[in-house]
């Protein structure tokens, strides 16, 4: 039966307000947050909503693909010597920073030289080592010069490139509080500090945008996410552990929106200090076989996440546990367990493992800190034991760990097998002959338990039904990586 006039002129006013509203809002992205960027300068972007900013507002000439392989962003081409110490780059014709300036070859050399200036502090300078020299060779051409066969010399191109007629004679101090050019397809638009800061789009980016503008908001309790999607207040944030077990059984949930699965690269570890005689192998030995060889972690975990048994994670579950030999501690033994206050899974391990230690005559005392309280006293060796974590670049270099003078290495860990190993292993360019360097590493590790990898969490991004999700996103992000690193396809 056909509708009246009149009801078809009340059908469309009463759904005219729907009908407007997502062609108004379909170019706004609306992504929370847990922690507002310390620097919107990608040089110092070292959490990671700062290096999720940085993803999207600037290009590196490599970056990690979905699967966690490194894959040319800026590069068109590339070949590299046969003795593997000369590399010769060829950059993408067009690339524009967000005021219109082409990017080339001089850009790179600018950005490089900046990061190695000791003045700029920049927190990664140690991945810069391999790099003997880089010169431009025309517009777009480069020509690197390495130190040495290094294998895996595209996974530390994925610093920022900036503009070299921006940050040229700038000064290092007013230098760390700006926000310089980028050439990726977005632009830093707007900053509300602590709560929320906008994106909007580069007008210079050569490809299409799914989206006009990101708007970030930093939500100050994590287990309001699943909430702020259901109010549709958001369009997407990280859902957190509890609340992701708990998405099968709400039938409203799985109405509003998906559960996507990914990884992050890394994990929860327990660090020993070595600077302290006391602490040796024997009490070492003690915590690995409490940690490796019991249900401890899987009951603890409950599903929420994978255990490592090994510091170089591509091993997987490879490499198992073995028994260690052992002697139970004679009468009590007291030590400070440091952890950040903020991680709400480190406090908890801290407190299991607390009441799971006494049973080995080991009293542990949880000291509880601010994160850069926490980090301080991390460089400082301010404590006798330490649960933290590691967001690792995809490889099996674990040189900022495991060596001597590593960046890292708050263990105070100092063995010169592992050190001539580490070395080794980022000069073999052949990949399996490479993975029996690293097969040669972890046992030396197993030897002295400078640290304990412990277990790798599930991560969830809650999406709104209304986002489309491409068939190929990001499943494993790494430290320069994000789950939105490329929102071009969503």
């Amino acid at each position: 039966m056909r509708a009246s006039p009149l009801r078809a002129i009340f059908r469309f006013l009463v759904l005219a307000p729907i009908l407007v509203w997502p062609a108004a809002e379909r170019g706004l992205l609306r992504i929370a947050c847990f922690d507002f960027p310390r620097s919107f300068n990608p040089v110092y972007a070292t959490n990671e909503t700062a290096q999720a900013v940085a993803n999207k507002v600037y290009q590196a000439l490599f970056y990690f693909d979905p699967q966690g392989t490194p894959r040319p962003e800026l590069v068109d081409s590339f070949s590299c010597s046969q003795a593997g110490r000369e590399v010769s780059l060829t950059l993408k014709a067009g690339a524009r920073f967000a005021d219109g300036s082409l990017l080339d070859s001089a850009d790179v050399v600018a950005t490089v030289a900046l990061l190695r200036d000791p003045r700029f502090e920049y927190p990664y300078l140690a991945d810069l080592e391999f790099l003997e020299r880089i010169e431009a060779a025309g517009p777009l051409g480069l020509r690197l010069r390495l130190r040495s066969q290094f294998a895996a010399w595209k996974n530390y191109l994925t610093f920022k490139v900036l503009s070299a007629g921006e940050i040229n004679g700038a000064d290092p101090r007013r230098f760390r509080q700006a926000a310089p050019l980028g050439s990726g397809p977005y632009r830093l638009a707007a900053v509300m500090e602590p709560w929320r800061f906008e994106l909007d789009r580069n007008p210079h980016w050569p490809a299409g945008q799914r989206y006009d503008r990101i708007r970030y908001s930093v939500l100050g309790d994590p287990r309001q996410a699943p909430f702020k999607l259901l109010n549709a207040e958001v369009d997407a944030v990280e859902i957190h552990g509890d609340d992701a077990a708990a998405y099968a059984r709400s039938k409203k949930w799985r109405q509003r929106f998906r559960l996507l699965p990914y990884k992050k690269f890394g994990y929860t570890y327990l660090a020993f200090n070595l600077r302290d005689a006391g602490i040796d192998i024997n009490l070492r030995r003690l915590f690995y076989g409490r940690l490796y060889n019991t249900r401890f972690l899987d009951d603890f975990l409950q599903g929420r996440g994978e255990r490592v048994f090994s510091p170089f994670l591509l091993f997987g579950a490879e490499k198992r546990p073995r028994p260690q030999p052992a002697k139970l501690w004679p009468g009590k033994r007291r030590l400070r367990i440091l952890t950040n206050s903020e991680s709400l899974v480190r406090r908890h391990l801290v407190l299991f493992l607390c009441e799971e230690m006494k049973t080995c005559g080991i009293e542990l005392e949880p000291v509880f800190v601010e994160y850069q309280v926490f980090l301080q006293r991390l460089k400082r060796g301010d404590f006798d034991l330490a649960v933290s974590a590691f967001l690792l670049d995809m490889d099996w270099n674990m040189r900022d760990v495991l060596s001597g003078n590593g960046y890292f290495n708050y263990a105070g860990y100092a063995d010169a097998r592992m050190d001539a190993l580490l070395e080794q292993g980022l000069g073999e360019m052949d990949e399996q002959k490479r993975r029996a360097i690293y097969g040669r590493a972890h046992e030396v590790w197993l030897e002295s338990l400078p640290l304990l990898p412990l277990f790798n969490l599930n991560y969830y991004m809650g999406v709104a039904r209304a986002v489309t999700v491409p068939a190929r996103r990001f499943e494993l992000v790494g430290s320069s990586g994000d789950f939105f690193y490329n929102l071009q396809g969503w």
